[in-house]
Order: C-alpha cells, then structure tokens, then sequence
C-alpha cells in the first residue's frame, strides 16, 4: 500500500537500476489507471563529471570514522533533489525506501548501515548544472558582521546619507496613547473619504463599506504614524497634513494598486510555482519587484478570495486518492533460472548457488560473454546501482571472466627496494622505526623525509660500508641452560640427591586418609553396585533375625503447595532464577 508521502523505487527499465522518487500525488484516470506524480531524485552517477568535486566537497565535513571505511556505499546512497516532478504509471513502483535530510548532529554511517536507506543534502538544477543547499543557513558569527566605519568627527563621514536608514517613529514622545488612537481614527476616516472622491478607486470599491476597510489597512495606519512623525508629534500640525493643498490624503497598497488582470496572473503563478517568489518574478511578472510580490501576497492572504481558494483546493483534494495497492511485480524481469544454469558464478561475490541468474549490464560491450550475477547482487545493482551491497562499482574495466579450466594461483612475495633496505638500518629515533611499525604497522610513515635521511645516511658512509650494512646477517643458534650454567662456572654434571624424585611407594603415607579407595574386588567377582536405587532396595530389602530393615534413607523430594506455586506465579524469571542461584537468601515473604 503506497500513500501521498512515501519515497519508492520507480522502474525505468529491465537493466537500469531503480529511480528513487517521492510521491506527491496519486490520480485515477478515465481509463480506471492510477497515474503518480513524483519528485525526482538523481544519483551521483547521473550528474556532470564536473559536479562531483562540488558534491565531494560539501560532502567532506559529513565524514566520520566509521563511514571513512565504507566511501563506495556513502555515495550509492547519495541522492540529489532535482525539485521537478515527473508522471508515472503505479505499476512501475518496485517497493519502499527512505530518504533523509542528512543532518550533522547524527553519524553518516548511521544512514548507509540501514537497508534501502539513502540521504541527501543538494538540490540538483538540471537547467543551469549546478549545485546548491536545501535548507537556509543562519548567518552567525563575525563574517557575517556588518563592518562600522570608524569616524573622529562630522568632516571625516564619508557615507552617503541616501543610503542610511531613516527613523520613522520613536516611542519617546510627548502624545498620550489616547491621542494616538485618535489620529488614528481621525487618519482612517479622511482615507475613506479620499476613495469616496477618487475616481480610480470608486471603480474599484464601489460601496462605502469596502472603501472603509480599505482605508483600514496598515498602508493608512503607518503613514499616519509618520506624519505624526514628520510634525514632531505636534497634533495640530499633523491634523492639516491629512488635508494638505485642500485634498484629503489618499494612501494605498498594493492591493488597490494591482489591476484585476495581474491579481488573475499572480493567482496562477501561486498555483503553479507557489511562495517562490524569484520564479513568480521571473516567469509571469518581470515588470513588478519581488518586493512588490511578497508585500502583495501577504495582502492576500487576507481577502476573502484567499479562503475560497483554499476551500476549492480542500475538496480537490478530497476527490483525490489517499492511497494504492500496488501488487508485487511478478514478470519476468531477465532472469534465468536457476536449475537452467549448471556451475555458474556471479563474478561480484563469487558464490555458486542462486535461485536465479542475470546477465551483468554491459558486459557485452566490452566483449564480455557468460557473465552471470547472483539475485542478491542483482538487487543491489538495480536499487543503490552497485554491482554488490559492497559497493562495487559499475566500471566493468576491472572484471575478468575466471577460465573454464583451474589454474595454479603463482606465488605472491615481496621484495625490498634498495631504499627500503637502506631505511631498515636508520638509527632508531629517525623518521623510520622498523621495530615500531613491525608492532602497529598502521602508522603512516613520510616518504618524503625517510627519502632524504636515506640519501643523507649514504652520501655520509662509503660505498663498502653501505655494502656491509646491506648484507645480511648470518644465523646465530640460540644458547641453552646448561650452555649458560656452564659458562657460569659450574661445570659438575651431577644431580644432587635433593633434586632426585623419591619413587611412590616409598613416599610417607599418612596415617588416616580422608578420602579412602575403594576395596579392590577379585577377579571374576561382581563388586558392589554403584546404583543408589539399588542399593537403597537392597537395604530396605534385608532381614536381620527376622526383622526387615528399613536403614537404608528414603528418596526425598519436595511437593509444592498451592501457596508456593502462587508465590512463584506472582515473581518474574529474573527473581526465580536469582533466588536459585542463592537458596540461602531470604525469600520475599
């Protein structure tokens, strides 16, 4: 079952491996077919060679330990959103995967370690190749500053007053908040006065009401306050500003300033590209700014024709599929079956056993014939494109078909070079500690500086003595005790008595033994039982002067009571098996 929202492996063709696309919408055509608009995700290998050094390097402060072991699977992994959709029939779907933000707070190797699990963190824009960020970036720290010129006096400032900010209201003022208010109503009502007179608007906003609340909105309010402002906070004077040159003072937005045709346009525009305004600007509207766009947009979103949009898009909807059921995809994909194919062997992993084999793509372009994949590795081809889940890649270049007959595996040995040779006689402290690399042979060791000690060593010796560093020692037998003991001074090869062993039957017995053997038993004559049953039955068996003896002990054993076994019942395993372990602890009742 497939809903709005999941990400899916899409189908592109029988030897392309799977699309990675987010589903955005599901649509059922007249002809009964479900139609998915997705978005696209691109791989690595998809993008321009020379994109890759980009995407590497804003890879580069992701990497962490674990991940650094494992480069081949962090870029299968990797996706890039290409923010553009694509219209697809449901049956090409092949299954669920997840794709995730990567975010530094958690481990990359965190995102390749989980199966069908991918990660992005770029935005590929297909029409000018290039790379950039999915999210925004809080611009903190001291690049980011803005730089204060530093002025002694008047005469020295240099900048432009033009493009300094300029105060609009200050809140230290004489005026009352009472006063305030009512130049507010007092700005308000000359504003519906002046749309009642203006031609333009009157067309607009042919009733009084609408003029009102046209003459409510914040454009009026804010150039009242700035006409108080520009007074000085004198009432007076502010007043005669609203009526200035014997007309009333008319402010408008961009609301009453937009024609009906471009409001039309920008309803479109929101359709299509939503709030990206550069795109809205770029497309439809190149003769308005952006910040008409954004000023306009949030005017919008007030009007009634805002809300019957949103109830229009709300029962669209509704009429819009929830959620498919897409069946498992049975067809046959290429394969050959197992049983048809006798001593295959996938040349990824090597094994020789599979319920089905696959051609290897493109191994007949390079004149490879026979290559044969295991399922499992076709499946990882065809959903993180890699030949293996081990990350090989699909560069074939290196892939060598085994022969049809064994062929002697050649002995492999290392030979020195003469500069490694030389370097193995440094003196120990130098760059080179062959001692020390023999222990954690991990170290990395600097070419370059052993390089020039090397050199430096040979330039300083002369050529017989360089000769005689390079030979190699001869085998020197290691020395034994008695060799040492003698070369001590004591040279007698006698033992003393002391150090001779006694023979066991002349060693002290004791006089009681705590554990005596048992009684040895002559040959052909049954010994005693060593059956605890029998032996019990044995005793409780016997007469003696007529009597039966019961010496021998009962078996004994414990019968639970039913409070014992509620008791046990009310204790969880971990208690009973703690208790078990310590029977002389004191029990919980």
């Amino acid at each position: 079952m497939y809903r709005v929202g999941d990400y899916v492996y899409v189908d592109g063709g029988p030897t392309e491996p799977f699309g990675v696309r987010r589903i955005d919408e599901l649509q059922k055509s007249a002809a009964g077919n479900v139609e998915v608009e997705v978005m696209i995700y691109h791989r690595r290998i998809d993008l321009p060679p020379e994109l890759t050094t980009v995407a590497d390097e804003n890879l580069a402060e992701y990497w962490d330990e674990m991940s650094k072991k494992y480069p081949a699977q962090v870029h299968e992994r990797e996706l890039f959103l290409a923010k553009r959709t694509e219209k697809i029939s449901a049956t090409q779907i092949r299954g669920k995967c997840t794709v995730c933000l990567l975010h530094k707070a958690e481990s990359l190797f965190s995102y390749i370690k989980a199966e069908d699990s991918f990660f992005y963190t770029l935005v590929f824009d297909s029409n000018n190749k290039t790379l950039f960020e999915d999210r925004g970036e809080i611009k903190i720290g001291s690049n980011y500053q803005a730089e204060v010129p530093l002025t002694t006096s008047i005469d020295d400032d240099t900048r432009k007053f033009k493009d300094l900010e300029e105060l609009v209201w200050s809140p230290e003022n004489d005026l009352a908040d009472k006063q305030i208010d009512q130049f507010l109503v007092l700005a308000r009502s000359v504003g519906t006065f002046a749309r009642a007179v203006d031609e333009a608007s009157t067309l607009k906003q042919p009733s009084l009401h609408m003029s009102a609340a046209a003459a409510s909105r914040d454009v009026t309010l804010f150039n009242a306050m700035g006409l108080l402002h520009q007074s000085k906070y004198d009432f007076a004077t502010a007043a005669l500003a609203l009526v200035s040159n014997g007309c009333p003072r008319l402010s408008t937005d961009q609301m009453e300033e937009w024609t009906t045709a471009e409001a039309a346009l920008f309803e479109e525009a929101m359709e299509k590209h939503g709030k990206t305004f550069n795109d809205i600007w770029t497309d439809y509207m190149p003769w308005k700014t952006v910040k008409n766009l954004v000023d306009y947009y949030y005017t919008w979103k007030t009007t009634d024709r805002y809300v019957q949009q949103k109830r229009l898009k709300a029962a669209e909807h509704e009429t819009k599929l929830k959620q498919v059921y897409v069946p498992d995809y049975s067809k046959n994909d290429g394969s050959i079956p197992g049983h048809a194919i006798q001593g295959a062997m996938c040349i990824c992993c090597r094994t020789t056993s599979s319920a089905s084999w696959y051609e290897m793509p493109g191994a007949q372009l390079l004149g490879m014939v026979n290559c044969r994949i295991c399922h499992t590795c076709w499946n990882a081809y065809r959903k993180y494109s890699a030949m293996t889940p081990g990350g090989m890649s699909k560069d074939l270049a290196g892939f060598k078909m085994p022969g049809l007959k064994g062929k002697k595996a050649t002995t492999l040995f290392l030979m020195p070079t003469l500069l490694a040779r030389v370097a193995r006689k440094l003196p120990k402290g130098a760059s080179l500690n062959v001692r020390k690399l023999g222990r954690k042979p991990f170290i990395l060791v600097e070419q370059d500086r052993v390089r020039t000690e090397c050199s430096a060593l040979i330039a300083q010796q002369s050529a017989q003595h360089v000769n005689k560093l390079l030979q190699r020692r001869k085998y020197t037998p290691g020395r034994n005790l008695a060799g040492v003991t003698v070369k001590c001074g004591y040279d007698d090869p006698s033992r003393p008595d002391w150090l001779i062993p006694m023979a066991k039957d002349k060693l002290p017995q004791p006089s009681r033994q705590a554990f005596p053997r048992p009684k040895k038993v002559a040959p052909g004559k049954p010994g005693a039982s060593l059956n605890r049953i029998k032996v019990a039955a044995a005793a409780r068996g016997s007469m003696r002067n007529g009597i039966e003896v019961k010496a021998a002990p009962e078996d004994i054993f414990f019968k639970a009571t039913k409070a014992m076994v509620t008791e046990r019942m009310s204790h969880t395993t971990k208690v009973i098996k703690k208790l078990a372990r310590k029977p002389t602890k004191a029990s919980f009742r």
